[in-house]
């Protein structure tokens, strides 16, 4: 615990900064896997916030079964995101030359899936996530409380942010994934293996989602069956406000909504968080379609 006296609205401000901005690392992170599907796809993946949920419950079930922490996580990555290529490989790969809108649709129905087949195996119930986190708050003056774990957030999120980043510019597979990202015609002449390029960003998304949904259940101690609803949706919000396709821009735009709605808590506002997020969708839809970082394009639905 350490005193340090400060103006109180600046302290405020701070404290609104930083609660923010680890809610807006776990958007940034689910949101991450939304920009590179549609960057490669150019669809909105709606099933990926059930994806969130589901690595969650991998991770769960192997702590049931008392597999360490550290070997629940990623396993609990690996299991999530091999369900997750196949759902692409048995679901969304048949459609994808076929209008968008049955892409749309078969999200929505692997989203519902995900969702009753989680309630059928752990019921619907509320449960309690079984590790936790060394955790540890720091007292700033009177007005400023940071958790250690917050701190945990953002940090993690901005390394697996630049880490994703260092393998779209650098890997011969991240390559690819900007390759059929950019034309998808030209990268399958040229030899690209477009079908595992697609796997690939499958694979990461759902690591990444994993990581953004045991931070949440660690936080939060409890995890439900609908917990990828909320987040998923958010988190499509903050990919629109990036620019979707835009890695970076998914980033700035998961704090960008996460302090957002710190602040409105803050003021007095906590009814309309939820709605925050939909607010400036909506908004960034009508001012700048591709959103602050993205480039316009042109998508056939």
């Amino acid at each position: 615990m350490v005193g340090v006296p400060g103006n109180p609205i600046m302290m405020n401000f701070i404290q609104y900064l930083i609660n923010g901005m680890s809610v807006g690392g776990l958007y940034a992170l689910v949101a991450l896997g939304y920009s590179m599907v549609f960057g490669i796809l150019k669809f909105a993946n709606f099933a990926h916030g059930d994806l969130y949920m589901l690595g969650a419950y991998f991770v769960m079930g192997l702590g049931v079964l008392t597999v360490p922490i550290q070997f629940a996580i990623p396993v609990g990555m690996i299991g999530c995101a091999l369900a997750s290529v196949a759902i692409n490989y048995f679901i969304y790969r048949p459609v994808q030359n076929e209008n968008r809108l049955i892409l749309l649709i078969s999200a929505v129905a692997v989203s519902l899936f995900l969702e009753n087949i989680i309630q059928a195996v752990f019921s619907a119930e509320t449960r309690a996530f079984p590790f936790s986190f060394a955790d540890g708050i720091l007292v700033y003056g009177e007005h400023l409380v940071v958790r250690v774990i917050d701190l945990w957030v953002v940090g993690v999120t901005l390394l697996l942010a630049y880490l994703t980043s260092l393998f779209v510019n650098k890997t011969k597979a991240g390559r690819g994934i900007r390759a059929v990202a950019s034309n998808r015609t030209a990268a399958l002449i040229t030899g690209v293996p477009v079908d595992r390029i697609i796997s690939i960003t499958f694979f990461i998304g759902a690591c990444l989602a994993t990581v953004a949904s045991v931070f949440q259940s660690v936080t939060t101690n409890q995890l439900t069956p609908l917990m990828g609803v909320s987040a998923g949706l958010k988190a499509f919000a903050a990919a629109v406000l990036g620019g979707v396709g835009s890695l970076w821009g998914a980033v700035i735009g998961g704090f960008v909504l996460g302090i957002a709605e710190s602040v409105l808590i803050g003021i007095g506002f906590s009814a309309w968080k939820d709605s925050l997020a939909f607010v400036l969708l909506i908004t960034i839809l009508l001012v700048r379609p591709q959103g602050l970082f993205g480039e316009k394009q042109v998508v056939k639905i």
